[in-house]
């Protein structure tokens, strides 16, 4: 499945691609006009200088917020759209024209790409009451008139196109993650399936088999024990290789019982379903005597990691490292790069669910997170057969 993030990033590049031949065509416009026609500005002492700022500070905002990757409206963000909303006003009140009024359509289309569509609303809201408070247009009241409708009319379109692109985002986003947990799922059933039919066998090998095995050694004893000569002597090699055969087929129901699950495509497949979030994975080579229980722990406690992560912690990266110690004991670490809290966490159904499926093996989880140094999750499971 491509990555969700893809056709996002595509509608942004066009959109930025449009956002800049919009500047560049109003500064191009007042430029022109100033060479050509000079008296259009006459009225504003110093128009050249005043010109300059105002749009080189647009410039540098808008620049500033398409450089800055952190998710959500942050006050940075805010700051510099604030900015360009007055810069931009700044400049319809320098040179009123229809098309210098585009400017504050880039504006609206910026506040809603990162803001809720209420926020953008608002902003448009705002916007076109600064329009309303002064002239924006050469030619008379009829004309700013227009003008004020038309750039409203802008306004709502790029509001809406935002809104509607970052909802289709957010579908594909949403459909990517849960066909990377529906993959994981699915191979952690294929091998809890495949667990339980071994185990459905090692439990016929050991009742039945075993049990006839062990009645027949018992009787080649008796045999053995009974007869005399060379027949004495065939019975006891029957018995000896009876007894040989009732130890491997025990040997063999043991270590069915213990095969371990393999955990490394599973978790890798749900890794790569995170397509905004750079998962690694730090996995040892294999993982030893664990059972489907740990095995699910396991896999739920990073699905919830990559989710929590991803909604909660305004992290890029997230490492998920699994250890095993030499009796077998599964260590988990798991630590983003996001933005931490020195508050206390308080722990939602997520994170007591996975400190839940811990405890229940008689594993542990804690929680620690400091501002500025993201979240950090260790616990560790016992291996199998430990007393919870």
């Amino acid at each position: 499945m491509p990555s969700p993030r893809t056709p996002l990033l595509r509608i942004r590049l066009l959109v930025q691609a449009a956002c800049v031949l919009m500047l560049a065509a109003a500064g191009g416009l007042a430029l022109v006009t100033r060479l050509l026609k000079p008296e259009t500005f006459a009225a504003h002492a110093h128009w050249d200088l005043q010109w300059t700022l105002a749009y080189g500070a647009l410039i540098a905002a808008y620049i500033a917020v398409e450089l800055d990757s952190s998710p959500g409206l942050t006050r940075r963000k805010a700051a510099l759209l604030i900015l360009e909303g007055f810069a931009a006003q700044y400049l319809v009140w320098l040179y009123p024209s229809f098309l210098v009024t585009s400017m504050i359509v880039v504006v609206a289309w910026q506040v809603a790409w990162i803001a809720s569509l209420r926020t953008a609303l608002l902003a448009a809201a705002a916007l076109a009451a600064a329009l309303v408070a002064q002239k924006c247009a050469v030619g008379g009241e009829g004309m700013s008139a227009v003008i004020l409708i038309s750039s409203c009319g802008f306004q709502l379109f790029a509001i809406s196109a935002a809104h509607l692109a970052r909802s289709e985002a957010a579908a594909h986003e949403r459909l990517a993650q849960a066909h990377a947990e529906l993959n994981a799922t699915q191979a952690l059933l294929t091998e809890s399936a495949r667990m339980g039919e071994r185990l459905r066998i090692s439990r016929d090998l050991h009742d039945v088999l075993g049990h006839h095995l062990t009645s027949l050694h018992v009787h080649l004893d008796v045999a053995a024990r009974t007869a005399e000569g060379q027949s004495a002597l065939h019975l006891g090699h029957a018995r000896d290789i009876a007894g040989e055969l009732l130890d491997e087929v025990r040997e063999v129901v043991r270590q069915v019982r213990v095969l371990p699950v393999d955990l490394h495509t599973t978790l890798r497949a749900l890794a790569e379903g995170a397509a905004d979030l750079d998962v690694r994975l730090v996995l040892p080579e294999t993982l030893g005597a664990l059972d489907a229980p740990r095995a699910d722990a396991l896999l739920r406690c990073v699905q919830e990691l990559i989710t929590n992560t991803r909604r909660h912690a305004g992290a890029r990266q997230l490492r998920i490292e699994l250890v095993q110690a030499p009796n077998g004991e599964i260590q988990l670490t798991a630590k983003d790069d996001g933005v931490g809290t020195d508050t206390d966490i308080a722990e939602g159904q997520g994170l007591a669910g996975m400190r839940e499926r811990f405890e229940a093996l008689g594993g542990w989880l804690s929680v620690l997170s400091r501002r500025g140094e993201g979240f950090q999750v260790s616990g560790a499971i016992p291996p199998v057969g430990a007393r919870p």
